[in-house]
């Protein structure tokens, strides 16, 4: 049995990044991979306390997060369950017991997939295995996690809470969701790497892998759960040999945290029970528990911000995500929330056309801005909108134009070079750039059929370049969105 005291923070320099690590506890080996947007500091004290009592529990800041290094790349799921990987081969750990928590029970997954002979049991809570077998968050509970920009690290974790605790719970013990507040957001995670995790998980598709799945297993939810709903657990547990599947009643996404006594000792005890696992003695289709509700876990919570591109589109036309889906050849690409103005005319129905292109680009992922090139001050216009923009979400924007447009969006671009990091012009037949900013053209008609096959894979394309800006920027009611 492996015992190893109580560390400190550390840092590891594994899979080319930094990763923020801490071991405490002694005994078998327990990992625990945090979900969306949330380091390490925010698992629950009394829980990781009262599992270090009979493991070693290892806890680290996932890329993007807390001390771990913020890079723009990286954030596939695949990638990030990679990195546990090479931070268990730098501790010095072969197999371990996996747990892992919404987004990172789908990193949980990976790893599983990629590395069966180390995990020696595996336990999902609150979280789902992607793609079309996943059900999916209303779209005002997609809007909550997704739109971050303009907002202080407090007002973020405010929104967010709302649909992440039971309002019972909110409501009974606000000074405890103050203090777990204040833990979190004391290294807030900066907007391009919730971007990029949400863009991750977005795409993330484990359904094929789970049958192969071969480890003890328990998957756990809350039956209030908003944001990602108790169906993709119960999903799980039935292609996953010999799953457990416990449904904890009253409990919303943050279950650990509303209910941490009776998850604690849930964990431990299906733990403990593993070395009498076997897979012939158990159904493939996985045995369902309920356990009774308890005083402190309350009613509603919230399901996926993976509602993604089906939430995002719905918001403005159901049509959207049908098209995306049949354009993008049945892929779900989502985008990395990169800025984008588009500065076009409005002539000939050319409105319709603006709103249509934005309803578009948001429904896969992008935060685009319209500026009509209609008036003589388009370009004093133009330059104030990208100016605000990318101070608001602290990246260099995407300028999207027409031919008609080209001349002065290039020159607006040149003389906003710290701004703007790519140019794509529609309708054009194609012509040499020499205002040092990378021009992009397609020559299909304006906006669309082929622009809107070809965007997509051309803004997939662009990388995220930050810039300097204030921790947090307000919001501007002067530009319109979609």
């Amino acid at each position: 049995m492996m015992q190893m005291a109580a560390t400190a923070e550390k840092i590891a320099h594994v899979n080319g990044i930094n990763i923020a690590y801490r071991v405490r506890g002694g005994g078998p080996p327990l990992v625990l991979i945090m979900g969306y947007r949330l380091s390490s500091a925010a698992w629950p004290a009394k829980f990781v306390e009262a599992l270090a009592k009979k493991f070693t529990v290892v806890t680290f800041d996932n890329r993007g997060t807390g001390q771990s290094d913020k890079p723009v790349t990286g954030y596939a799921l695949a990638n990030m369950a990679r990195d546990v990987a090479a931070l268990l081969d730098a501790i010095g750990i072969e197999s371990v017991y996996l747990l892992g928590y919404s987004m990172g029970g789908a990193i949980a997954q990976e790893f599983t997939k990629k590395f069966p002979h180390r995990v020696d049991g595996l336990i999902l809570c609150a979280t789902m295995c992607g793609g079309p077998r996943a059900t999916f968050a209303d779209v005002s509970v997609v809007r909550v996690m997704r739109d971050l920009d303009g907002y202080s690290p407090e007002q973020i974790a405010r929104r967010i809470w709302e649909v992440t605790y039971a309002p019972g719970y909110l409501r009974e013990n606000r000074e405890l969701a103050e203090d777990q507040m204040r833990r979190e957001i004391a290294l807030p995670t900066p907007l391009h790497a919730a971007d990029l995790q949400f863009q991750a998980f977005a795409e993330f598709d484990g359904a094929r892998a789970l049958s192969q799945i071969r480890c003890p297993t328990l998957v756990l939810t809350g039956d209030l759960d908003r944001l990602i709903r108790p169906e993709n657990s119960k999903m799980l547990a039935q292609h996953i040999p010999g799953a457990k599947l416990v449904v904890i009643p009253g409990g919303g996404h943050r279950v650990l945290w509303e209910a941490v006594e009776g998850c604690t000792e849930l964990i431990a005890e299906f733990l403990a029970s593993i070395d009498e696992w076997t897979a012939g003695d158990t159904p493939l289709a996985g045995d369902e528990q309920r356990v009774p509700a308890t005083p402190h876990m309350l009613v509603s919570i919230t399901k996926l911000f993976t509602a993604l591109p089906l939430a995002l589109a719905r918001a403005g036309f159901e049509s959207m995500t049908v098209a995306r889906q049949s354009m993008l050849l049945g892929t779900s690409r989502f985008g990395d929330g990169k800025p984008i103005v588009i500065f076009a005319p409005r002539l000939g129905g050319g409105e319709l056309m603006h709103l249509l292109l934005s309803m578009w680009l948001k429904a896969l992922g992008y935060r685009p801005i319209s500026v009509g090139f209609d008036t003589d001050q388009s370009s004093v216009f133009l330059s104030q909108t990208i100016g605000t923009i990318t101070q608001r979400v602290g990246r260099k924007a995407v300028l999207i134009t027409h031919s008609l447009s080209a001349a002065q969006a290039l020159q607006v671009a040149e003389e906003n070079g710290d701004r703007i990091s790519d140019v794509i012009v529609l309708e054009a037949p194609g012509a040499p750039s020499d205002n040092g900013i990378r021009t992009h053209f397609i020559s299909s008609s304006w906006p669309p059929l082929w622009s809107l096959i070809e965007l997509p894979r051309l803004l997939r394309a662009i990388a995220i370049e930050l810039i300097d800006k204030p921790a947090s920027a307000p919001r501007s009611r002067n530009i319109r969105r979609p």
